[in-house]
């Protein structure tokens, strides 16, 4: 499938950093193994460190968009006899008490939090898929930027429901295959060169940085 993209705007860009809590990234998190396990590279977080630094460097807005939940779960209570499903249902988030809201698992990671004076901003969301939180989109309205950049965790699932939700709505897509996970294996590599290139600009992080730059 080939597509043609006009060179990367920096006004119309905002960065969707999703997951980058502690429970998935730090070595303390409870999910820290699972991730680790599969990242595409050993220096996976590096690579985010770098992007949102070249995003910071340009002034493109940064929203986090962090998994979590009340204390008990009870936004993945129902279960429908087994049929209702989800990645924090089948991962087990509630037995083992992850990503709840005001305990440290559930914030983002230190060296990634969003500094005071830019445009940055975190959302809390039960869900994977941001634009089924409320303050999703009305952001990325007012910020008045067209093109979602997605970072973070999972391909198979933030990222290709959020991916599939933005071009539902008219939104730009990029999403940089080096900075995002290969769970679910060769399904993964394959949803990144087949199937996200229908919905956006599958792209490394350093073409990303690398347009960025005056021509």
């Amino acid at each position: 499938m080939e597509s043609e993209f006009e060179k990367l705007d920096v006004d119309d860009v905002v960065l969707v950093l999703t997951h980058l809590q502690n429970e998935f990234w730090h070595p303390e998190g409870k999910g820290y193994v699972f991730t680790q396990n599969n990242l595409p590279h050993s220096d996976t977080k590096d690579r985010i460190l770098r992007v949102v630094a070249a995003c910071r460097s340009h002034n493109i807005p940064i929203i986090y968009h962090k998994e979590t939940f009340r204390p008990g779960h009870p936004e993945l209570k129902l279960r429908r006899r087994g049929y209702v499903r989800g990645s924090g249902r089948v991962l087990k988030l509630p037995e083992e008490n992850m990503a709840v809201r005001g305990q440290w698992g559930s914030e983002t990671l230190d060296e990634l939090k969003p500094v005071a004076e830019k445009p940055e901003f975190e959302i809390d969301n039960a869900r994977v898929d941001p634009f089924t939180c409320s303050e999703f989109e009305p952001l990325l309205r007012n910020l008045e930027r067209n093109i979602v950049v997605l970072v973070g965790l999972a391909t198979n699932f933030g990222i290709e429901m959020t991916a599939r939700s933005a071009n539902e709505r008219d939104y730009g897509v990029i999403i940089l295959e080096d900075c995002v996970d290969r769970m679910l294996g060769e399904y993964s590599e394959r949803t990144l060169t087949e199937l996200l290139p229908y919905y956006g600009r599958v792209m490394s992080s350093s073409e990303f940085i690398g347009e960025m730059e005056p021509s």
